[in-house]
């Protein structure tokens, strides 16, 4: 809970920096900008940011609130570029997902994720509009029996196309585990080794954002969040949006990884889709 209260406070902190950082991102209605290394702030927004809520019929009503960002660690005038021009690609992300029971007295959070990774980027190619590759960790925080964690190398392709005046993106996120937690030894089993994400939809109306995950024993989950915006957009993809979110499946939370959930239907407000 503490470094929920410190990183919290650092969002804080730096969210106008992001919100006007992204007004420099070549998102280029697509996730390809949020992952791109030129002609962007050093500090700028990554995967969505909301506060939802909702839950399963019948059960507790819950919050789920994420925050998300990214920081490129050198830029041109580093003198470390000179001598190791590959380093001018690497990004620190940080992204943080929390699921809050507001139906218990003390408005507890049940289980956060933070996920920092390491990444490198590769511009456009004949087989790919943009990649992503590098390392990433997943952890809950916890200890002994409630802890869960794992870390792996990850690529991710990303290819956008037109379709019917709006964009398409799909971005599959390939992983290897390194090592996983002593408590989700059989993390990949629910998890599996792919992240497929699509993205479709134009910057000034509705766009859908899906998540599929297929466990290596069948285990599946699936993630569909649905946003619109209600205020003027400050710049790409960072606004105010009414935000929909749709979930079914196994491992909305690490701590949870192995139970099956759903579906669970959330809505409330985002600042980044």
């Amino acid at each position: 809970m503490q470094l929920f209260t410190l990183l919290s406070g650092l969002l804080l902190i730096t969210l106008p920096s992001l919100l006007l950082a992204a007004n420099n991102t070549n998102c280029a209605e697509s996730i390809v900008g949020c992952f791109q290394t030129s002609e962007q702030s050093a500090l700028s927004v990554y995967e969505p940011m909301y506060l939802i809520a909702g839950g399963e019929y019948g059960e507790d009503l819950k919050g789920r609130f994420q925050f998300s960002f990214k920081y490129k660690l050198f830029d041109d005038q580093s003198s470390l570029i000179d001598s190791a021009p590959w380093l001018d690609s690497l990004h620190l992300s940080y992204t943080q997902t929390s699921l809050w029971n507001w139906s218990k007295d003390s408005l507890p959070f049940e289980d956060t994720s933070y996920k920092p990774s390491f990444y490198f980027t590769l511009n456009e190619s004949p087989f790919y509009d943009l990649l992503a590759f590098g390392y990433t960790h997943e952890s809950n925080g916890q200890a002994e029996e409630v802890s869960r964690s794992m870390d792996a190398l990850f690529i991710q392709p990303i290819w956008t196309f037109p379709v019917a005046n709006s964009s398409l993106t799909v971005f599959p996120r390939f992983l290897y585990y390194l090592s996983k937690g002593e408590f989700n030894d059989d993390l990949a089993d629910y998890r599996g080794y792919v992240d497929l994400n699509l993205r479709y939809g134009n910057e000034d109306s509705w766009g859908i954002n899906t998540l599929y995950r297929y466990g290596r024993s069948g285990q599946y989950s699936v993630q569909v969040d649905l946003t619109y915006p209600i205020r003027t957009p400050i710049s790409i993809r960072t606004g105010g949006f009414l935000y929909l979110q749709y979930f079914q499946g196994y491992g909305e939370s690490m701590l949870n990884y192995n139970e099956q959930v759903g579906p669970i239907l959330r809505i409330g407000l985002g600042i980044v889709r």
